[in-house]
């Protein structure tokens, strides 16, 4: 659970801050543990780094400057541009869907381990 992870998820660009991004992770992985007793694993970790993302991406796209969505080539072919509002909102609900993915292969896997089996209906 490292900015660098939530980075490579979202291909947001070194530029956005380890400090604004350890700052949603210290409160995606307060969020993840409401949401499951299982406590490690990579799919515990995928889900707050998702969990982050998802908390973070609406504010990285609202203190955006006027102008801000003509920048250009920040790194090598990497390309980064502001999201709109409804855009910003999408890409949020995106992350929280792959966070509950990552739950569920998660909750899964520490049901098994348990000998239980959850069985839709």
């Amino acid at each position: 659970m490292t900015p660098e992870r939530v980075r490579e998820l979202t291909g947001w660009p070194p530029e956005v801050p380890d400090a604004l991004l350890l700052a949603h992770l210290a409160t995606a992985t307060r969020s993840v543990h409401v949401l499951t007793p299982a406590r490690s694993g990579p799919d515990y970790e995928e889900a707050i780094a998702w969990e982050a993302a998802a908390t973070a991406a609406p504010m990285l796209h609202t203190f955006a400057l006027s102008g801000a969505g003509k920048v250009g080539r920040l790194e090598g072919s990497v390309e980064w541009r502001f999201l709109s509002p409804e855009e910003a909102d999408a890409f949020a609900g995106h992350c929280r869907a792959m966070r509950d993915a990552a739950l569920a292969r998660l909750n899964g896997a520490s049901l098994a381990a348990a000998g239980l089996m959850l069985y839709a209906v």
